[in-house]
């Protein structure tokens, strides 16, 4: 039967102390039933609430259903710590008595959650939620939301530290792949964020996003340290077969040297890699052999979590215009092209790409983690060709390099080349094949003979690895 008002009723199943605190704070606005299958329990509690009817019996039996008036039943909980019992408790409420009311299970087994996926009941790990409260109260200053959305770990919330490198960095500037700040507190105000805005100590920044690329991320808004490629995915992904080997080689290198967590290693065309397993042993640390594929292209439509895509370039040949042009259309995450010039003696920054800002910040990351010498180049018109807009462009590049020096309290190498920018960039970088370059370009940005884009030109003509990042319009208004 419905109660007084038309308001429906709720049933707990199991009042052990998670149940018991369930009817303390739900029983002053809602009839309750209270089940458990202890008669001792019963016993005990009876009496002790108002608004809450017990009853004695076993979740998973349909006789103790029939006696609760399923259809006077707004919504379920489950608090009972064997899985299988509240299994049973969601089949019964949905195949049995066909009710559409909201389940709710306190899950003690958390491998099972899927197990309850069919039933559609919201899932409650309480082991996470303390487990996140603890630390939340020790860091106090990374809170992962338990209550909203998903639970995953997909909402977070991160105090900003003096120490974050990413204070005064404009959210235009940051780029974020597969991660947004949906909100900013500060000084007891709420800030809808736009691209203009910037992160300032003391800051309560709400991020959401892929709960695995949020937890590297907070490392970086917390202590500033440099965690590439974690904030596009933890491994680092490339193909397999003799004639690449020196790619194998380098992203090896490149691995060892950043925080990705391992190399997923794709044999190329049904090559038995079992041949080269020694040598692949003896080059990687940490490394997984994968399904084969025919095209290099295929590495970015996997799903797997990958934060960087190495292509080999070999020969000249091998990756004629036409086959870079299709790699800059698909990729969705950052890819090197591997030329084999490694180690490297230091890192150039390409200011000729869509987000100068960006692409610093990745050098400076870069540079902090493999300690190599950063410095930035950027090829202009000479001034009597130079528009108004060129001008603007220099001015910001120069304001950026003077922001990052004050937040890094460093000099950063900076050469304004006049002339043609791929021209001039490739003879810039004769002399320095051992260094690893880096450039930024837009997606949007069509690439064709009759309409150059300077970062793709650059990444085909010079003889150094490059390290491109593509990048599409951001989402801050």
């Amino acid at each position: 039967m419905v109660s007084e008002g038309g308001k429906k009723k709720i049933i707990i199943f199991g009042l052990g102390f998670f149940g018991k605190k369930l009817i303390e704070k739900l029983s002053k606005n809602w009839e309750i039933i209270g089940v458990d299958i202890n008669e001792s329990v019963i016993s005990e509690l009876s009496g002790e609430f108002e608004n809450v009817e017990f009853l004695h019996g076993d979740a998973s039996s349909i006789l103790t259903w029939k006696k609760i008036e399923p259809a006077s039943i707004g919504h379920i909980i489950s608090t009972i710590k064997d899985t299988d019992v509240s299994l049973e408790v969601c089949r019964i409420a949905r195949e049995v008595f066909n009710l559409d009311s909201s389940i709710i299970v306190l899950l003690f087994e958390e491998e099972r959650a899927e197990d309850f996926e069919s039933f559609e009941a919201t899932i409650i790990k309480p082991a996470e939620i303390i487990t996140n409260a603890v630390v939340s109260k020790i860091e106090k200053n990374y809170t992962v939301a338990t209550n909203i959305g998903l639970g995953k770990g997909e909402i977070i919330e991160v105090n900003i530290l003096a120490r974050s490198h990413l204070v005064d960095r404009k959210l235009k500037y940051l780029k974020p792949t597969r991660w947004r700040i949906a909100a900013i507190y500060r000084d007891g105000e709420l800030i809808i964020p736009t691209g203009n805005e910037k992160i300032k100590v003391g800051d309560k920044v709400v991020i959401i996003g892929d709960p695995k690329v949020l937890e590297n991320l907070v490392n970086i808004l917390i202590k500033g340290i440099p965690q590439f490629p974690l904030q596009f995915g933890s491994d680092m992904a490339t193909i397999y077969a003799p004639k690449f080997r020196k790619t194998l080689e380098e992203a090896a290198y490149l691995k060892k040297h950043t925080k990705a967590h391992k190399l997923q290693i794709y044999p190329y065309r049904n090559y038995d890699v079992r041949k080269d397993f020694e040598f692949i042993k003896e080059t990687v640390d940490n490394f997984e052999i994968k399904n084969s594929i025919g095209d290099y292209l295929q590495l970015f439509r996997l799903k797997e979590d990958i934060g960087v895509v190495i292509i080999p370039f070999v020969k000249e040949p091998f990756l004629k215009w036409f086959r870079l042009k299709a790699i800059f259309e698909e990729a969705n995450k950052p890819f090197l092209i591997s030329r084999g010039t490694f180690p490297y003696r230091g890192i150039v920054v390409s200011f000729n790409c869509l987000e100068p800002a960006f692409i610093l910040e990745m050098g400076i990351e870069l540079s902090r983690l493999m300690k190599l010498p950063v410095e930035v180049v950027y090829g202009v018109m000479p001034e009597e060709l130079r528009g108004v807009e060129e001008e603007e462009e220099i001015k910001e590049r120069n304001e950026i390099i003077s922001d990052f020096e004050h937040i890094y309290k460093t000099g950063i190498k900076y050469s304004v080349l006049e002339g043609n920018p791929v021209k001039e960039t490739l003879k810039y970088m004769q002399d320095k094949r051992d260094y690893l370059l880096l450039t930024a370009y837009d997606k949007r940005e069509k690439i064709s003979i009759f309409s150059p884009n300077v970062p793709f030109y650059i990444t085909k003509n010079v003889k150094s690895s490059v390290l491109c990042f593509p990048l599409e319009e951001i989402t801050y208004e």
